[in-house]
């Protein structure tokens, strides 16, 4: 499934949507055709019950999945929003010992900055540890130490800006851990539980609105099937998230400075 990272939302939802409905109906009409004439009473209260408790699971087990994967994303965006909190916090403290040092790490961080917005996470996925905007950070990290401090309270702003930086990289761990990209296991689960509910829906009449019904259901289901596999690679494709917290710090704050 990881062609669709690289194919629009419409068109990759086109394509599931597809994949799932035809295949629902030609699962369906295939063993209808094969079973009509074996099927008893007892075989349709069966099927009914059968399908019935099957649907529900494969709601609830989607529905689960995707609520996960958006915690999962939630994460990231949080750890972004504390981490561009605690940039311009380290800013604020850099300014406040005005030097030549100060100003350097101030430089690194803005380029930081802008290198993460850039990037569009390529070098996140590409070269986690070694990329431009992670080399930023890290020179930035080893310049804190050598931050000059005349008094105490210098002393004790350089000691806050060290650990803001080891914050900082700590947040910027969260995007380097979270760029695999894989399909979920419970995609294929899903698959299999679909091909029961077709097998068991073949009890039904099968009519143009029972199966216009069962192709409603399958849309429904095939779309959350999508963003759940988006969702799952929330560094990668049309839905992946952007850095608005940095944006919003590099338009509203530095740049206007």
């Amino acid at each position: 499934m990881d062609f669709l990272l690289n194919l629009p939302v419409w068109l990759g939802l086109l394509i599931v949507i597809t994949l799932v409905t035809v295949a629902g109906l030609i699962v369906v009409t295939q063993v209808k055709r094969i079973i009509f004439h074996k099927l008893t009473k007892q075989h349709e209260k069966v099927g009914r019950i059968l399908f019935r408790v099957t649907a529900g699971l494969i709601a609830l087990l989607v529905s689960l999945s995707y609520a996960n994967e958006r915690i999962v994303q939630n994460k990231i965006i949080d750890s972004m929003e504390n981490e561009a909190s605690l940039i311009v916090n380290t800013v604020i403290k850099l300014n406040m010992l005005q030097s030549k040092e100060s100003e350097f790490i101030k430089k690194n961080l803005i380029n930081y900055i802008n290198s993460t917005i850039d990037d569009s996470w390529r070098n996140v996925e590409s070269n986690p540890f070694f990329s431009n905007t992670s080399g930023f950070l890290v020179e930035t990290n080893e310049l804190v130490y050598k931050l000059p401090v005349k008094n105490h309270n210098e002393e004790k702003i350089k000691n806050d800006i060290i650990a803001e930086i080891n914050e900082i990289s700590k947040f910027m761990q969260v995007r380097i851990y979270s760029q695999n990209t894989n399909t979920p296991r419970l995609i294929y689960i899903l698959a299999v539980g679909l091909v029961f509910l077709w097998v068991f829906f073949t009890v039904y009449n099968l009519d143009i609105i029972s199966l216009s019904f069962l192709s409603l259901y399958n849309i429904f289901i095939a779309i959350l099937i999508y963003f759940v596999f988006m969702l799952n690679n929330p560094l990668r494709g049309p839905t992946k998230i952007e850095p608005h917290s940095f944006t919003i710090m590099k338009t509203k704050g530095f740049d206007n400075k």
